[in-house]
Parts: C-alpha cells; sequence; structure tokens
C-alpha cells in the first residue's frame, strides 16, 4: 500500500479502466503543480492523522512548509475550523493556483486513506 492508500483508490477502480485513467491523471497533474516534496509531506501528513504513518519531520521546513502541513493536517477532520487567515498564509507561499492544487492533493490523500482504512478493493469487489 503507498503511504495514503491511493493503491486502494487504484485496485477498486480496476474494473473500469477508463475512470482508473482520469483518476491517474487527474491525481498526476494535481501532484505535477505542487514540489514534489510538498506533496510528498502532506501526504505523510494526512496519512498520520488516519494513523496509518508517522508524522514528517518538520525539523528544516521553512514557516510557509510547516503552514502548509499544518493546514493539510488539519483538512480530514477540521476542515471546517480552517480559518481566513491560515488559507491566506498558504496562498501566501504558493499562490492562488498552488493553493488550488494543494487543496485538491490534501483532498486526494484524506480519500485515499479513507479508502485504505475501509477496505476500499473488498467493498468494491476488486
Amino acid at each position: 500500500m503507498t503511504p495514503t492508500g491511493g493503491s486502494a483508490v487504484h485496485a477498486a477502480l480496476a474494473g473500469d479502466a477508463v475512470l482508473a485513467e482520469h483518476y491517474a491523471a487527474f491525481r498526476a497533474s494535481t501532484e505535477a503543480a505542487l514540489d514534489p516534496a510538498l506533496v510528498a509531506l502532506v501526504r505523510q501528513g494526512v496519512a498520520a492523522v488516519h494513523g496509518l504513518e508517522s508524522a514528517p519531520d518538520e525539523s528544516g521546513l521553512d514557516e510557509g512548509t510547516r503552514d502548509c502541513l499544518a493546514y493539510a493536517r488539519r483538512m480530514p477532520f477540521e476542515h471546517t475550523a480552517i480559518e481566513d487567515a491560515e488559507a491566506a498564509g498558504v496562498v501566501a507561499h504558493l499562490g492562488e493556483a498552488g493553493f488550488v492544487a494543494f487543496s485538491v492533493l490534501a483532498a486526494l490523500a484524506d480519500a485515499e486513506c479513507r479508502a485504505a482504512l475501509v477496505d476500499l478493493p473488498g467493498l468494491a469487489g476488486s
């Protein structure tokens, strides 16, 4: 299993090659819009919230990256409590387009973790 359960989603989509291809392309284009190190940190941070991984090491990270990681960790269970100032900090660090890609990345990471936790491939009959 990948840290955030991407393989669980892909396995669940195995019966529909077109959907699986579109999902993989969407995921790849989202990740391509961001720094690969940030992508890995966000995925690991969200997985840690779900108990699937250990928390990422934040030593040596700049303030903007730490703010992004804190925001991403809140997405699974505290998204409605995120304040405008927190979002503005991420926008300031990543830009508007980066913030959109970051938001999609965090949402996909959360969904993939949840898919792994409930054995989505088994539920989908894959």
